[in-house]
């Protein structure tokens, strides 16, 4: 019996140990894209009608602040209900090594038939000038550049698009183990002298949540959980040189995303994500956009 004890008390710490090894496993998030090879992502970033989809957003934020995999697996359950109810695809995004270790990226417009301007109209001329707005919606809408190690190489995009690349794209520099994190090159908020700034504050956090095996690929799990809040005063411009009325101004950009990394093919296996805005004041919003890449 007592021999039996010892063979099943160095089992178990040969089992704790290897998977608390796993646990402290540094790993490096690399893009790994051949020479000559087309990596195409459908990428959606569609405003969410949120009147017409029965999803419970509170939870999304809630599973944001749970640490444990509890909350990653509640967030994981929230984006694939909202995914089947949202499958319109407005761009394709292509990402290729054509030089020695940049990633180079373009975007562009994919107008899927289900998006086609119907017009009930028997106008030649109407129709012909819907066709030349819907052919002004197409092509190419971002071009950038990260490198293979992660780190934005495209430097000179408006901040706009450069956001895109980093909330998207971006990669850790450094070797990241599970609990590490890291922050993202975006600046989701931007006023100009005209504001002034009365509280404020900013969370940046990419967090690598979990390391697991599927079919013999080695996944990282990553989480995004970023806020900017800005609240203050907007003076309008005034011709006499014045100034004009100040109006007390809000604004809230939340970006709230669970990815999977192969860390054998260098790239996303999936990409989910949320960006809420709120605003008040100089301008009023409430919207929700869907950030997905769908590997094709």
């Amino acid at each position: 019996m007592f021999k039996m004890n010892k063979i099943f008390v160095i089992a178990f710490s040969l089992i704790t140990i290897a998977s608390f090894g796993q646990k402290k496993q540094k790993v490096d998030l690399d893009w790994k894209i051949d020479k000559g090879e087309k990596l195409s992502y459908l990428t959606v970033m569609s405003e969410i009608d949120t009147s017409s989809i029965d999803v419970n957003f509170g939870g999304l934020f809630k599973s944001f602040t749970d640490s444990t995999n509890k909350g990653v697996s509640e967030a994981a359950k929230f984006f694939k209900k909202l995914n089947e109810a949202v499958s319109k695809v407005d761009l394709v995004a292509t990402l290729s090594n054509s030089r020695n270790g940049i990633v180079d990226i373009v975007v562009i417009a994919n107008q899927s038939k289900d998006k086609t301007l119907q017009v009930d109209t028997t106008d030649t001329k109407q129709k012909d000038f819907i066709k030349m707005m819907q052919s002004m919606n197409q092509g190419v809408m971002l071009r950038g550049s990260v490198y293979e190690t992660g780190e934005i190489h495209s430097f000179w995009l408006k901040s706009n698009q450069k956001n895109i690349i980093a909330l998207l794209f971006q990669l850790p520099t450094k070797p990241v183990q599970i609990g590490d994190i890291w922050e993202v090159d975006v600046n989701l908020i931007s006023n100009d002298q005209n504001f002034e700034c009365d509280s404020a504050y900013r969370r940046n956090v990419v967090k690598l949540v979990d390391l697991k095996k599927v079919n013999g690929d080695n996944i990282a799990v990553v989480k995004y959980d970023i806020v900017e809040y800005v609240k203050g005063n907007f003076t309008m411009p005034s011709f006499s040189g014045k100034g004009g009325d100040k109006t007390a101004t809000m604004m809230k950009f939340t970006h709230q995303a669970i990815a999977e990394f192969s860390l054998s093919k260098g790239r996303w296996i999936s990409y989910d994500g949320i960006m809420t805005l709120v605003a008040s004041g100089v301008m009023t919003a409430n919207k929700k956009t869907k950030f997905t890449l769908i590997k094709v």
